[in-house]
């Protein structure tokens, strides 16, 4: 019914049912006080948090990251995390800010798929599909998974802006497109714009096109920050240059991993910390997926498979072919945008059609009673379940049936999986789906059980993708304690670790080896202060594994690199890098001094901390100058610069021992008071063309030495300097944030009093449907969009 908005009760219900799917799965951080942890949630994104909170708290913007990559540019722009930390901290940003968007990407689905002219039930299908897929709930607190959460929004947005392209219409895209760009998940941003423009309800006209260009000048304006910092970011950077061909197209999605889309738990347990019980490594890098699962489900899949829109049917196409990547035809033209990686993010697509294409079906089964061929959709149930039959009685069979269809895959591995989780996950996969089939077959008033069955089909297979732990597992055991104590006490010093992941195979207490939780290598880690979790305890580290590709250049070690088996080809890194302090669980040896040590229960290997042989401090005089990296020299006597220094007029020579002492009141100023001779202080702190030096007497070079820190030439005496960071895109974008924002208010501002709608022209609520939808009368069958394009 065109023009008609939704209930208030309705629209109640629905928001708490969404509600409290979204409690159920985040009640261990909400209501039991546990943490998120899974991969880059606890070695990047919660330490960056508190890192945020710490300084935000202290009325300081931070943009420059002191405590890791031995200093580096670090770009927190996305207004709401901001806004979180500000006020609550970093704890509880990490228990609520998952939650939170989770409940925003389900109720821009529901509203989106009403604007589409979806019944309610199919909307909360929709939500459901795309809030509990396996994509989106195994990459929790990704910039991916932040992006997502606004995609509905800017698509139901950017349709709105086709029917009424009015200044409230510019405005309204253009802030939400705003807040999706300023996440940084690049590729779900551009993946929504190519949605709102498949999906727009007709072929655009000079002011169509007009509005858009307006909402797209807005964003850009709103999101100036992050925009003109994430060009400063690149420059220099792995992803800035371009990755390699092998890079762009690392995580592609194997057509194994597909198969997981319409199986439950396909490889086995994706949380072990062993090889036992997963059998998925050979078609992943380095043996594990970017994301965890893809699974939509065969329930999920027979709904979507009754949806006709040719539009979502394209997009479900096209984001299939694009996430196999290097397995698909698309491999060529991925392969040349060399500023993104991991094709499998491009399952966004055909996860985002197939949740508003499961709407489609349902509305036309519910239009038509009943399914036409009641066999087709029980099928899918019925083969389910004689799969789960042959897994029970004949494992090894499945699994040698596996890898001949599969090559490289353990068929020891895979059979012990089959054996252990196959025959209980397709058996209740199975019944759903065949419940599923009934209730269509079926028809009548029990049609809408079925948004139960989805849901619970989703939550029960990918509800546990986002991890949890204790509540303690942030803190430090007395163990690492000591060690924290005995760095502190010895003085400054970066601290450096690889943590137990990248060490030689370890020898863990036959307990955990039962328990084989993936839990216990990440608490590990922590326990070792692998970077960057050490800024949690206060400290500073460098040559951190560079996950994003964002890191400037030397500033981190590749994954092959990071390993104490390779710890002599990095140890002069380690060392120009101001490192002091090294943790290892595998024995260094040369040119380190055993500080002290740790035992842990889990872990037979005590883990060990190692003090370098000539460790430099965090600034110290030399007394001349040479041009270009030497692959060894003596860093206490000479500083190699990318560039000639200005000559400097010696102002005064002294017989004392040079005196530096070094200051940090804040990430973007550094205090150095000198007693020296003529020649040049190097500080240990990476380089960048936004900090500047100034001394009593005026500028002072700030120049690039040894790779990717400082030299500052000094003319000898007694005096301070002050280098200060302020990068050069700051203001430009923070004025051009603020015209924005003004600009949205004034397009935003009521001009006329509203006329009344027909039908009562009541405001719609969060997941209300607005006027002017593709909606139909009960009982008819929407089969096309009217002037769209087809």
């Amino acid at each position: 019914m065109s023009g008609s908005t939704e209930r208030p009760t309705r629209s109640l219900l629905v928001s708490a049912a969404l509600a409290v799917t979204v409690l159920w799965l985040f009640r261990g951080p909400l209501l039991q006080g546990q943490v998120l942890y899974f991969r880059d949630i606890s070695v990047t994104y919660y330490p960056d948090h508190w890192y945020v909170a710490r300084w935000l708290a202290r009325g300081l913007w931070p943009l420059w990251h002191a405590a890791a990559d031995a200093g580096a540019p670090f770009l927190p722009v996305y207004p709401l995390d901001l806004a979180f930390l500000w006020l609550l901290g970093a704890p509880a940003t990490l228990a609520l800010s998952p939650p939170l968007h989770l409940l925003l990407l389900m109720a821009g689905a529901y509203r989106l798929a009403r604007d589409l002219g979806r019944s309610p039930v199919a909307a909360v299908i929709a939500a459901t599909v795309l809030g509990l897929s396996g994509l989106t709930l195994s990459s929790v607190l990704f910039p991916n998974f932040m992006a997502g959460a606004w995609m509905p929004w800017v698509v139901w947005r950017t349709r709105a802006l086709w029917r009424e392209p009015s200044l409230r219409s510019v405005a309204a895209l253009g802030v939400l497109a705003a807040l999706q760009v300023s996440t940084l998940g690049g590729e779900v941003a551009l993946q929504s714009a190519l949605i709102g423009l498949v999906l727009a309800p007709r072929l655009p006209g000079r002011r169509e096109l007009g509005a858009l260009a307006g909402a797209g000048l807005l964003a850009a304006s709103l999101a100036a920050p992050a925009l003109l910092g994430l060009r400063a970011l690149l420059e220099g950077s792995e992803r800035g240059a371009g990755f390699s061909e092998s890079e762009a197209l690392a995580y592609s999605a194997h057509p194994a991993a597909l198969l997981e889309s319409v199986l439950p738990r396909f490889f086995g347990d994706v949380h072990t910390m062993t090889a036992a019980g997963y059998w998925g490594q050979p078609f992943f890098p380095s043996g594990n997926p970017y994301y965890l699962s893809l699974y939509l489900g065969s329930a999920v899949l027979v709904l979507a498979a009754g949806g006709r829109d040719r539009r979502l049917l394209g997009l479900a196409a096209l984001g299939l072919l694009a996430s196999l990547g290097e397995y698909g035809p698309l491999a060529p033209l991925l392969s040349s945008l060399t500023q993104l990686r991991g094709p499998v993010k491009f399952f966004y697509l055909t996860t985002a059609a197939c949740a508003l294409l499961a709407a489609e079906g349902y509305d036309r089964v519910r239009a038509a009673g009943r399914v036409g061929r009641a066999w087709v959709v029980l099928a899918p149930g019925v083969a389910l379940l004689g799969l789960s039959m042959a897994s029970a009685l004949a494992p090894a069979g499945v699994a040698a049936a596996l890898a001949f269809a599969l090559p490289g895959a353990d068929p020891a591995l895979a059979c012990a999986v089959v054996a252990e989780h196959w025959p209980r996950e397709l058996a209740v996969t199975g019944a759903t789906a065949l419940a599923l089939g009934a209730t269509l077959a079926s028809g009548g008033r029990k049609l809408p059980s079925i948004a139960v069955l989805v849901a619970f089909e989703l939550a029960r297979v990918n509800g546990g993708l986002a991890a949890t732990a204790d509540a303690s597992f942030y803190e430090l055991r007395p163990e690492t304690a000591r060690l924290v104590e005995h760095i502190r006490a010895e003085g400054s010093g970066r601290v450096f670790a690889y943590g137990v992941a990248n060490s030689p195979p370890l020898r863990w207490s036959p307990q955990l080896l039962e328990i084989n939780s993936d839990v216990w290598l990440y608490y590990m880690d922590r326990q070792s202060l692998i970077p960057r979790t050490q800024v949690l305890d206060g400290l500073d580290g460098a040559l951190d594994l560079d996950r994003m590709g964002w890191a400037p250049a030397g500033a981190s070690l590749t994954a092959r690199e990071y390993t104490p088996l390779r710890w002599q080809e990095h140890r002069f890194r380690l060392l120009l890098a101001g490192v002091r302090w090294v943790l290892s669980f595998h024995p260094l040896g040369d040119g380190t001094r055993l500080a002290a040590s740790a035992r842990f229960p889990e872990v037979l290997e005590p883990l060990l901390l190692y003090e370098l042989e000539g460790a430099l401090p965090r600034a110290f005089w030399v007394p001349r100058a040479e041009l270009g990296l030497a692959a060894s020299f003596d860093p206490r006597l000479v500083v190699r610069l990318a560039e000639e220094p200005p000559l400097m007029p010696a102002r005064t020579e002294t017989d004392r021992e040079p005196r530096v002492r070094y200051e940090r009141p804040d990430p973007h100023h550094v205090r150095l008071e000198l007693d020296t001779p003529p020649g040049f202080i190097v500080v240990a702190e990476g380089y960048d063309q936004g900090w500047t030096a100034a001394g009593p007497e005026g500028p002072i070079p700030l120049l690039r030495a040894n790779g990717r820190y400082w030299a500052l030439p000094t003319r000898g005496g007694e005096g301070g300097i002050d280098v200060r960071f302020e990068p050069s895109w700051r203001r430009p974008a923070l004025a051009l944030c603020v015209l924005g924002v003004l600009a949205a208010v004034v397009m935003s501002w009521p001009r006329v009093r509203e006329h009344k709608r027909p039908g009562g022209g009541a405001t719609p609520g969060l997941i209300g449907v607005s006027p002017g939808s593709e909606s139909y009368p009960a009982g008819s069958v929407h089969r096309s969009h009217r002037g769209g394009p087809r």
